[in-house]
C-alpha cells in the first residue's frame, strides 16, 4: 500500500497498529448497556417509514409542543402525588384511559369515532401525547436495549410484539398514543425524536367552526367553547385549552352574547349533563326549546280537576258523599213518605251527581301549564 506523499514511515507504525487494533473485537465495556450513547452522528438509527404529519404552521408547532411539555410535568407531578383532587376528575374517571379522558377535555370535540385511514408512520414525540406516571427511564433494568427495540419500525408492523397505535388529529398535529402511552416519555427521555406506530388519521373542526366564550357564573370564571353557534362543552382547563385553539385560527375568548340562552341557565344544564353519560356538552338549540317550554309551563290556564296530573281524588269521600248519600236520602224519603217525595229525592241524587261531574270536568279552577296532564 503506498503513503501519502506527506506521510512517512515512522508514521505509518503507529497508524498500520490503529489500523490492526480496529480490527479486533469490543471490550465488555463497550456492550454494556449503561454506557453513553454514541454521537448522533455515528451510528444513528436509519428508519425506513414515512414521518407522520406535523401541525402546519409554526405558531401550531409551538403551541402543540408546549402542550406536549405541560402534560409531561403533569405525569411527573401525579407519579410523585403532588396533584391529588387538584386536576380534573374526568382525567381519572375511567381507570386505563386516563390518556383518552385527558384528550376530550382539553382537545374539546376530539373524538376517535369517525377514523380515517390507518397506515404505518413514525410519529414525532416533540407532538405527541403520552401517559408517563406509571414507569420512566429509571425503572428499566436495560434502557438503551429497550428503546431500540420500542422505536424501531417493526413496532408499526399488525401484529408485532408491542406493537404501537396513534391517534392523530391532521388538522392540529396532535397526537396521542392509543396503544403504547407509557412508551412516549420514555423514549423522549432516551433521546428519540420519533416513534413508530399504526397512525389513524382523525378529523377536527376548522377553526371558524369553533368559537371561545368567557362568562361568569356565581362569580366563578368559566371558559366554553361552541361549535357550529349549537354545541357547547365547557373546558376543565382554560389554560391548556385556549392557547392551543388560538394558536390553531380560533377567536380569542369573548363575552357571551346577550341574544342567548342566560348563563345561568346553561350552567344549570351543564350540571345535568355532567351528571349523565354525555358528558360535559351542552346542545344550545334544544336548551332554547326546553327554555321555552318551561316559561309557557309557567303560565296559568283554566282546567278542570281531572287535567291536573298533582291532584288525586279520595275515591271513597267521593263516593260516599256524592253516591251514597243521595241514595241514601232517596231511599229514606221512599220509606217515610211514599209516593210524595220520590221526585225531590231523584232530583237530588242527579243534583249531587251533576255537580260531582261538573266539578271534576269543568274548567272551573286556574292552574299552571306544568301541572297539567
Amino acid at each position: 500500500m503506498s503513503l501519502p506523499s506527506d506521510a512517512s514511515p515512522d508514521a505509518a507504525a503507529p497508524a498500520a497498529a490503529a489500523a490492526t487494533a480496529g480490527t479486533g473485537l469490543p471490550t465488555v465495556d463497550a456492550l454494556l448497556d449503561e454506557q453513553p450513547l454514541a454521537d448522533a452522528g455515528e451510528g444513528a438509527p436509519r428508519y425506513r417509514l414515512p414521518q407522520a404529519a406535523v401541525p402546519p404552521t409554526i405558531m401550531l408547532q409551538a403551541a402543540v409542543a408546549r402542550l406536549v411539555e405541560q402534560k409531561e410535568r403533569i405525569d411527573r407531578l401525579a407519579r410523585e402525588g403532588l396533584l391529588d383532587g387538584l386536576f380534573p376528575a374526568e382525567w381519572s374517571a375511567v381507570p386505563g384511559n386516563e390518556l383518552r379522558a385527558f384528550v376530550a377535555s382539553v382537545v374539546p370535540f376530539a373524538s376517535d369515532s369517525v377514523r380515517g385511514e390507518t397506515i404505518a408512520a413514525r410519529v414525532p414525540l416533540k407532538y405527541l401525547l403520552g401517559q408517563s406516571h406509571r414507569w420512566g427511564r429509571d425503572d428499566v433494568a436495560e434502557p438503551r436495549s429497550l428503546s431500540a427495540f420500542l422505536a424501531s419500525d417493526e413496532r408499526a408492523t399488525a401484529g408485532a410484539a408491542d406493537a404501537a397505535e396513534v391517534m392523530l388529529l391532521g388538522p392540529l398535529g396532535l397526537g396521542w398514543a392509543q396503544v403504547g402511552r407509557s412508551r412516549v416519555g420514555f423514549l423522549r427521555a432516551m433521546g428519540i425524536e420519533s416513534l413508530a406506530a399504526r397512525v389513524t388519521a382523525l378529523p377536527y373542526p376548522a377553526p371558524e367552526q369553533l368559537a371561545l366564550y368567557q362568562v361568569s357564573v356565581a362569580g366563578a370564571s368559566q371558559v366554553w367553547c361552541v361549535l357550529d353557534n349549537r354545541r357547547l362543552r365547557a373546558l376543565s382547563a382554560p389554560s391548556l385549552t385556549v392557547p392551543l385553539l388560538t394558536a390553531y385560527g380560533v377567536g380569542a375568548p369573548q363575552a357571551w352574547p346577550a341574544q342567548w340562552p342566560d348563563p345561568v341557565e346553561v350552567d344549570a344544564e351543564i350540571g345535568v349533563a355532567r351528571s349523565g353519560k354525555g358528558g360535559n356538552e351542552v346542545d344550545l338549540v334544544r336548551l332554547v326549546d326546553k327554555i321555552q317550554r318551561n316559561r309557557a309551563g309557567e303560565a296559568w290556564s283554566s282546567a278542570s280537576l281531572m287535567q291536573l296530573h298533582t291532584w288525586v281524588p279520595r275515591w271513597r269521600f267521593f263516593l260516599a258523599s256524592f253516591i251514597g248519600l243521595p241514595a241514601a236520602l232517596l231511599l229514606i224519603a221512599a220509606l217515610a213518605l211514599p209516593g210524595r217525595v220520590e221526585a225531590a229525592a231523584v232530583a237530588a241524587a242527579l243534583g249531587f251527581a251533576g255537580g260531582a261531574i261538573a266539578a271534576l270536568a269543568a274548567p272551573w279552577i286556574y292552574a299552571r301549564r306544568k301541572f297539567l296532564s
